[in-house]
């Protein structure tokens, strides 16, 4: 592979050198045009946000948008339905014992620290806003439309509230237990848990996806990054829009950072 650099033919050594020459390249060109519309001092975590939004957001809305899947619910950008709230909460509290599990691993504190140390808190808020907003989008917005049968979100399926009492209830309450008529198999599993048809591939590759991202970090956060994948995905099928899973990854890092800074 060779790119072009000034004046003539760069040949790298690895498709690992190609993918960081492009980061600074893209990483430069953002600062520049920052600093020219009035930023006197762009700092690292301004440009990869910057790049973040562009790379994450800007460019795989206009590629949907090429092939007539622009609008915002082609890509899950919708009100959540009620389940969704409701997993919010309780995913939130499902995840507690995790957090604290994986904020007492040696190597979290010095991952995170010094670069909230460097930055300061409101900085660094701010800066895993934009990245969480990015990488939520791409994950579970545009790689749940993208991979999916048709190339683009379900439609609204509803949900169905039929029993009384029991523990049949509870799970309806959270989006489960859902008619399966006679079918049987995966088809049967898929029909109980609420998700609609065609979005086993997309899930799979969101999962996978997001724990690449996790790749480098701490071992217990890539450890918990498999099944918390997954459990993200399916939220925001069931919810009908990314913005659940968001909150949630949100909510969940931000304790995170509050367990790591309080000792807890």
């Amino acid at each position: 592979m060779t790119l072009f650099s000034g004046g003539g033919l760069w040949r790298p050594k690895s498709l690992k050198l190609v993918g960081t020459a492009a980061y600074e390249s893209v990483s430069s060109g953002v600062a520049a045009v920052l600093e020219r519309i009035g930023v006197a001092s762009v700092g690292m975590e301004v440009r990869h946000g910057a790049y973040l939004l562009l790379f994450l957001v800007v460019v795989p809305w206009a590629v949907m948008a090429m092939v007539g899947r622009g609008r915002p619910a082609d890509l899950g950008t919708r009100r959540p339905n009620r389940v969704g709230w409701r997993l919010l909460i309780i995913g939130f509290c499902l995840s507690l014992p995790f957090l604290y599990w994986m904020v007492q691993s040696p190597r979290f504190a010095p991952y995170y620290g010094p670069q909230l140390e460097r930055i300061g808190t409101g900085a660094f808020l701010a800066y895993y806003l934009v990245n969480m907003l990015s990488e939520h989008f791409f994950l579970h917005g545009f790689v749940l439309a993208a991979c999916r049968v048709g190339h683009r979100w379900p439609e609204p399926a509803g949900l169905v509230e039929n029993v009384t009492r029991g523990v049949r209830r509870t799970l309806q309450w959270l989006g489960l237990a859902q008619p399966v008529d006679d079918a049987t198999g995966w088809r049967r599993v898929r029909l109980w848990i609420g998700l609609p048809p065609g979005c086993l591939p997309a899930l799979i590759t969101s999962t996978a996806l997001f724990a690449a991202v996790h790749v480098g970090k701490d071992g217990r956060e890539l450890l918990l990054s498999i099944p918390g994948g997954v459990a993200l995905a399916y939220v925001a099928y069931r919810s009908e829009s990314w913005l659940i899973p968001f909150v949630l990854h949100l909510a969940t890092a931000g304790t995170a950072c509050v367990m790591m800074v309080s000792g807890i």
